[in-house]
C-alpha cells in the first residue's frame, strides 16, 4: 500500500507541504485532493461528506481553486471540476478532474481523475432525526486509468447528518460525524474521524466549519477549514479557508481539550468556488 501512495505523497509535495507535517494535516490534504467539490452546505459540508444527497435527477457542477505553493517564484494552483448526478432519491454519482496550473494559466503534467459513489441508508426525515450514508471515492493511482484495482485507492466512508430548524424551516443548523478510512491492495489504513456544522439563512447565505483528522484518543493537531457560500438561484460562489490548525492541550476532558486549543493561521490557505444546480427531480418540482 505505501507505494501505491506514492503518487499521493507527489502530489502532497508539490502543494505546498515539502517539508515535514502532521499526519492529521496530511490527512486534511488528502481530502481536499479526492473529495469531490460538493455543494457547500446541501450534500456536503466543506470537504467533509454530508448523508444528504443531490435528489433524484438533480443535477450539479462545481468548480474549484486553491493555492498550491511555489515552485522556482510561480504560484502554484490546484483547480478541480466536477459534475454530479442523483440517480435516485438517495443514490448520488460524480466524477472530479484535478489539474495543477500554474499562475500564467499554463497546465502542468499533474492531473488526476477521481469517481465518487454515495448511498443513502437511513433517513428518518429531514430535520432531527439522523440520515446516513455510505460513500467511495475512487482514485487511479496509474496514468488516470481505472484497469486494475491494485492500482486504485479507495477512500471509504460512514456520514451521518442530523438538520435542526432555528425557529423557521428558513434557517438550518446541521451537523455532521464522518468515520473513514483509506484502501489499497485489499488493505485497509487508520481510521480517521471528521465532522462539521453548518448554518443555512434563507437558502442564501450559508457558513461551515469542519474538523479533520479527530482522534479522541490521541493528542494531535487538527485541521480546521472555514468558509462561506452565496446562493442565488442555480448559482452560488464560495470562499473557504484551509489547512488552519488546531493545536490542542493534553487533558483528561474532550472539552477542556478543545476549549483551550490554538489556532495557528500561518499555513492557512484559501479556496474558491462557482457552482451551477440542475434541479430536475421532484424536491424542485415541490418547491423545496
Amino acid at each position: 500500500m505505501k507505494k501505491r501512495l506514492l503518487l499521493i505523497t507527489a502530489l502532497i509535495l508539490c502543494v505546498g507541504f515539502a517539508s515535514a507535517q502532521s499526519a492529521d494535516r496530511e490527512f486534511a490534504l488528502f481530502k481536499r485532493t479526492v473529495a469531490p467539490v460538493m455543494r457547500w452546505g446541501e450534500n456536503g459540508i466543506l470537504t467533509v461528506p454530508k448523508a444528504t444527497t443531490l435528489g433524484k435527477a438533480n443535477f450539479f457542477f462545481g468548480a474549484m481553486g486553491q493555492q498550491a505553493g511555489t515552485i522556482d517564484g510561480l504560484d502554484l494552483y490546484l483547480t478541480s471540476a466536477s459534475l454530479m448526478a442523483g440517480t435516485s432519491d438517495d443514490v448520488e454519482l460524480g466524477y472530479t478532474r484535478r489539474q495543477l496550473i500554474w499562475e500564467d494559466f499554463y497546465l502542468t503534467n499533474l492531473s488526476m481523475d477521481t469517481f465518487h459513489l454515495k448511498t443513502r441508508f437511513l433517513n428518518f426525515g429531514d430535520y432531527l432525526l439522523p440520515q446516513a450514508a455510505i460513500g467511495v471515492n475512487a482514485v487511479s493511482l496509474v496514468d488516470n486509468k481505472f484497469e486494475d484495482r491494485n492500482d486504485i485507492l479507495f477512500n471509504p466512508y460512514l456520514a451521518v447528518t442530523s438538520t435542526v430548524p432555528i425557529f423557521t424551516k428558513k434557517i438550518l443548523f446541521s451537523v455532521t460525524a464522518v468515520a473513514e478510512t483509506i484502501m489499497n491492495e485489499n488493505q485497509l489504513g487508520e481510521y480517521r474521524f471528521s465532522g462539521g456544522a453548518d448554518l443555512s439563512l434563507f437558502n442564501f447565505l450559508y457558513g461551515f466549519a469542519e474538523l479533520q483528522g479527530f482522534n479522541p484518543e490521541e493528542s494531535s493537531n487538527e485541521v480546521l477549514n472555514v468558509g462561506v457560500k452565496v446562493r442565488l438561484g442555480f448559482i452560488s460562489a464560495g470562499l473557504g479557508l484551509f489547512n488552519i490548525s488546531v493545536q490542542t492541550s493534553e487533558t483528561d476532558n474532550l472539552w477542556d481539550q478543545y476549549a483551550s486549543s490554538l489556532l495557528d493561521l500561518q499555513n492557512a490557505n484559501y479556496m474558491a468556488t462557482i457552482a451551477f444546480d440542475i434541479r430536475l427531480g421532484a424536491q424542485a418540482r415541490s418547491g423545496n
